[in-house]
């Protein structure tokens, strides 16, 4: 007779044996969105271009990359699970394995602190379009306008197409609008039902296509034997870059990666996967900024060769460390000051070694989450313990070694903290919702963690902004969508650097849309040709007098300071009010009369209005 216990023993070895492991699907290409077609691709002369996504790259170990959902109706032929590199302490190179133990005191880390961002004093708030030039230089745009006709030469497309730095600013301007008032697709601009003036008017939608289609920033002919998948963007994110790091950084800084949005099959295996982002389908950046989202210096991701083509080399022990430690390294290296600056990261950046190189490396602080077998463990009360209901929310442990700060915190969830920055104390409050009386509680939360809350979102600060209004770059060509990225960044940075401008002038800025709007004019105007002075030029010209009774219009501050234009004075025969004299609450009248602002304005021994109209606001 068979008892019950063998009885369901036998069941459930039976049930083992016919249990399969489990088998990942291959890269779920099924997700991709159609791609949009152009008049014209260049995927004969791009080397990384493949019609079928067979390679297999090393994928950084991002904790969000563990699962993959897959459609069903995907591809069911079996592929052996890609192994990701396990970054953690057991599995660091050999020279790093015979360590000395830590030895962890219950101290906590007191440091002095860091100096505050003083932004240096302007001479006045610019314009928008002078911002933005700063970062979009006349030299970037020169060498996009001579790649792109270089590349027109190169395919043969048409004889006759030519581009100049004008023409490709007023494309720019056009792409820059299309951002603010997005419509379904790019054809919408013309159509005569959703028809919008301020594009249609400016260029044709021919013209429009035929400079996307053609538009390029590498010489296709030298990228024969390149380390660089990104050769075909890399120049443009060089330069840019470069003039972003001419920007002071404030002494916090955050690192975080950054996920262009990109579903097409054209970019190989470039293609990253990251789950928790709202762009799960794209290129992988990982970036530094400052604290108030201001973006310093940018990382491509692009696997094994990611480092061996980023402008910043590494030192010979730190091209040895894991490829996230790597990856910090290469940012830090760009700081102005790292003594005097502080790097806030998430867990997956964090380690240890991570914060001890950068201190005695750099001299640069290191505050971030951690995972427990990344820092060296600590002798701080296991997770498991504190996540019991029994353990308060607001319960706190930490020890600390070598100067840096090991920290345990319970809140919804229990987070482990490294610090070579701030400590404990002074230990601080925050609001919680408690389910028990329905109303909020304070908990009692320590400095750390305040100041890493506060300090941690510059990258998504940054990616929200470029989020708002983003420009249109759906193309075939893959490297499309990150030139449209490095052109919101830009324009994002400049908006950033213009509120810092208009704080230390003490005036209010204008909201990011307005700021786009002003690139927008500034783009249409860009420049426009001087007319030569002649005899022909200052011969009289009429200038329509406003009729009796009827006030003269004032024209906007940028055309009255419009350096391109001729503000000549034109002398009439009746008197008018001088416009400047009757804002300053006198009433004077003048002959003379600007032919370009088409108001009277005073112009004697005793009173220059003419110039004070022109320079003053």
């Amino acid at each position: 007779m068979i008892t019950t216990r063998a009885f369901y023993r036998r069941n459930a070895d039976n049930e083992s044996e016919k249990r399969l492991p489990w088998i990942a699907p291959e890269d779920c290409d099924d997700l991709d969105t159609r791609d949009y077609n152009e008049e014209d691709d260049d995927d004969v002369l791009d080397p990384d271009f493949n019609s079928i996504d067979t390679e297999e790259e090393d994928d950084i170990n991002s904790p969000s990359t563990s699962t993959v959902r897959v459609r069903k109706g995907g591809r069911k032929k079996p592929v052996v699970p890609h192994e990701l590199p396990v970054e953690d302490e057991e599995n660091e190179p050999p020279n790093k394995r015979g360590r000395v133990e830590l030895v962890w005191k219950k101290e906590d880390v007191q440091l002095p602190p860091l100096p505050e961002y003083v932004h240096p004093m302007p001479d006045l708030v610019r314009e928008p379009f002078e911002y933005f030039s700063n970062f979009f230089t006349e030299d970037t745009i020169s060498h996009i306008v001579y790649q792109t006709n270089l590349y027109a030469r190169q395919k043969n497309l048409c004889s006759n197409f030519v581009l100049d730095d004008k023409e490709f600013m007023v494309f720019i301007g056009l792409v820059i609008f299309m951002g603010v008032t997005s419509l379904p697709s790019i054809v919408d601009y013309w159509k005569r039902m959703t028809r919008i003036p301020q594009v249609a008017d400016i260029m044709s939608k021919n013209r429009f296509k035929q400079i996307r289609a053609t538009l390029h920033f590498n010489d296709n002919h030298q990228c024969e034997g390149s380390q660089d998948r990104f050769y075909k963007i890399r120049p443009l994110f060089t330069k840019v870059t470069k003039e972003f790091l001419k920007v002071k950084a404030t002494p916090i800084n955050s690192i975080d990666e950054v996920m262009v949005a990109y579903k097409g099959t054209r970019a190989g295996n470039l293609r990253q996967y990251i789950a928790n982002k709202p762009d799960k389908w794209g290129y992988k950046l990982f970036c530094r900024s400052s604290v108030d989202g201001f973006v310093h210096d940018i990382l491509m991701y692009q696997g094994a060769t990611t480092f061996e083509t980023h402008p910043t080399p590494l030192g010979k022990d730190e091209k040895e460390m894991n490829i996230s430690s790597k990856v910090v390294v290469a940012l830090v290296r760009t700081l102005k000051d790292p003594k005097n600056s502080a790097v806030y990261a998430d867990n997956y950046f964090t380690s240890f070694s991570l914060a001890k190189h950068l201190r005695s490396q750099y001299g640069c602080r290191y505050v971030g989450t951690a995972r427990e077998n990344r820092i060296g463990h600590p002798p701080l009360r296991p997770v498991k313990e504190m996540e019991k209901k029994s353990v308060r929310r607001g319960e706190l442990d930490y020890v600390s070694s070598e100067g840096i700060l090991a920290a345990r915190w319970k809140d919804n969830r229990v987070v482990t903290v490294l610090s070579t920055d701030v400590g404990i104390e002074p230990k601080g409050t925050v609001l919680r919702y408690d389910k028990t009386s329905k109303q909020k509680k304070e908990v009692q939360c320590p400095a750390l963690i305040r100041m890493y809350n506060g300090r941690m979102g510059g990258i998504d600060k940054s990616d929200m902004l470029v989020h708002l209004y983003k420009t249109p770059m759906r193309a075939r060509r893959y490297y499309m969508r990150l030139f449209g990225y490095i052109l919101d960044l830009c324009i994002c940075n400049s908006w950033i650097w213009y509120k810092r401008d208009c704080s230390a002038m003490k005036s209010t800025p204008m909201s990011l849309k307005d700021f786009r709007l002003d690139i927008y004019k500034g783009t249409i105007s860009y420049k426009k040709v001087t007319p030569k002075v002649t005899r022909t030029s200052l011969a009289r010209v009429e200038v329509p007098l406003p009729k009796r009774g009827q006030r003269a219009e004032v024209p906007s501050v940028e055309k009255r300071q419009d350096a391109t234009a001729l503000h000549l004075p034109h002398h009439v025969t009746m008197r008018q009010t001088c416009k400047y004299c009757s804002h300053k609450g006198a009433i004077h009248r003048s002959r003379w009369m600007c032919e370009v602002c088409k108001v009277s304005l005073c112009l004697s021994d005793d009173r220059n209005c003419y110039a004070d109209f022109h320079k003053n606001l």
